[in-house]
């Protein structure tokens, strides 16, 4: 598909470059290649003398169940594996995971632990409220700047205003009054962790803060419609290159009923004025992309590029195409093992 541009800010929740690797034992991944050598796109590996171990306990808000327990570790394993994370073992323990490895790798073993949901809503309205991004900070994500680019996506025109009546509608009832409400209180101009995005909450309408669609790069707020397409349509994401800029993207595409889904969604919002018309793509409670749609988005495919390296996108594309872990989890301790 030709593509067209538009901002966004893209969490990106692991730190090694990409790479697929074999299962070695048991419970662990590994990467079998020549110490000094790459996972993918010629990046050196993180360290290769360094023996020293961590082990990153993860626990959910209450104690995970047993089928809990092993989707989160087949989605951890899943995830080491497309990243090139070697000598690592992942384990379910006592209602939580235990994660080893490396301790030069010990951040990108904590980000295993992402939740990694991904949604598609409507925009309801939004807000700017910054002329500079400032970071999102997550327990397990760090930033980077980037566009979404599809055909028939494409940046608000700048200067579009953006809703003036907030998400409800004239004379709304109770719920929109609240939305209303936590809109208006929403600070996105504050440095604090984003809400959790859950099977129930994705449908209700929500707040969020991300970046803008207008091209400005600046802050901004969204109140959100209910998830219109949720994550667990998108059949795989991979990273590749950008035919027009070089560079890369992560490509996603959709099962059947994801695209017929994404088509209905845009084929509807292609017809509302800004930002209504605006698809906001959601990871993790946060909005990493809200390019305005101009026509019905058909094929089953979605671009989300620029500004990536081949290992951001490469990490972007690893969370995605894991699937979103069954509940959140946390990291609630970190021991380091001496080196042998």
């Amino acid at each position: 598909m030709r593509l067209l541009r538009a901002p966004h800010r893209a969490l990106l929740l692991c730190a090694a470059a990409a790479a697929l690797a074999a299962c070695s034992a048991p419970g662990s991944v590994s990467a079998d290649r020549p110490a000094g050598t790459s996972a993918a796109h010629g990046a050196s590996p993180s360290v290769t003398a360094d023996a020293r171990r961590s082990v990153v306990t993860f626990a959910g808000a209450s104690p995970l169940g047993a089928e809990d327990v092993r989707r989160t570790v087949d989605r951890m394993r899943a995830r080491a594996k497309a990243l090139g994370l070697y000598e690592v073992r992942v384990e379910g323990r006592a209602g939580g995971v235990t994660v080893t490895g490396r301790t030069a790798d010990e951040k990108s073993l904590t980000d295993l632990g992402a939740s990694g949901r991904l949604g598609f809503r409507p925009v309801l309205a939004e807000e700017t409220v910054g002329a500079t991004p400032a970071p999102q900070p997550s327990p397990s994500a760090a930033a980077t700047h980037g566009r979404a680019v599809t055909e028939g996506l494409r940046p608000r025109a700048a200067g579009s205003a953006s809703a003036s009546a907030g998400p409800g509608t004239p004379g709304g009832d109770a719920s929109d009054a609240a939305l209303q409400a936590r809109f208006t209180a929403m600070d996105c101009s504050a440095r604090e962790r984003p809400a959790a995005e859950t099977e129930a909450t994705a449908r209700e309408s929500v707040v969020a803060c991300g970046t803008d669609g207008g091209g400005t790069g600046s802050r901004a707020k969204f109140a959100l419609g209910p998830t219109a397409v949720d994550g667990a349509h998108v059949t795989s994401a991979e990273s590749v290159r950008d035919a027009q800029s070089g560079g890369r993207l992560v490509r996603l595409r959709f099962d059947s009923a994801g695209a017929r889904q994404l088509s209905a969604l845009t084929a509807s919002q292609a017809m509302n004025t800004p930002p209504q018309n605006e698809l906001a793509i959601v990871l993790d409670g946060v909005v990493i992309s809200a390019p305005s749609v101009s026509r019905p988005l058909d094929g089953g495919t979605v671009d989300i590029s620029g500004g990536f390296t081949p290992a951001s996108a490469d990490r972007l594309a690893a969370t995605i195409g894991s699937g979103a872990l069954p509940a959140p989890v946390s990291v609630t301790d970190v021991t380091r093992l001496p080196g042998t």
